[in-house]
């Protein structure tokens, strides 16, 4: 672990991201965990994506996007979502655009997706069935631009 900052873990590089022992809980049970690796960073967030965690869903997120442009989610034991943070999801996604990255989305239950769908943001995102192919899909130039869905 390289840091703590406020109720965020802060972890260097991670070759093994599927490690449960690199979990934190923080405050109200929701854990926000981020891993940094060459061209990418992958957020797993367990709990909540609402307004009771959107400062630091940002923080989390803003840290990430300091290491890398390209940002993965892994929604994989995400619970609720709202309004609140389905906008700090698009937040990130433009912030990512802007630097040539994008936001991913991973493992994200039927709930979560039917939110989506709902909302009408799931042509907005790229969704991937594992966070393996999420980084593949990151980390290789030839599969991607900056404008692709």
């Amino acid at each position: 672990m390289i840091g703590r900052k406020r109720g965020i873990v802060i972890m260097g590089v991670i070759p093994v991201i599927e490690d449960p022992g690199n979990d934190t809980t923080v405050n109200g049970g929701t854990e926000i965990v981020w891993h940094a690796m060459p061209g990418a960073s992958v957020v797993r967030v367990a709990g909540d994506v609402d307004l009771s965690t959107a400062a630091r869903l940002r923080t989390a997120f803003e840290a990430a996007l300091e290491e890398s442009a390209w940002v993965i989610v892994d929604l994989r034991r995400a619970e609720s979502v709202d309004s609140v943070g389905l906008g700090v999801l698009i937040a990130v996604r433009e912030a990512a655009r802007r630097r040539g990255g994008d936001l991913l989305l991973a493992t994200a239950s039927p709930f979560f997706v039917s939110v989506l769908r709902a909302a009408r943001l799931d042509a907005l995102f790229t969704l991937f069935d594992t966070v393996p192919r999420a980084i593949t899909y990151a980390l290789k130039p030839g599969l991607r631009s900056p404008g692709c869905r």
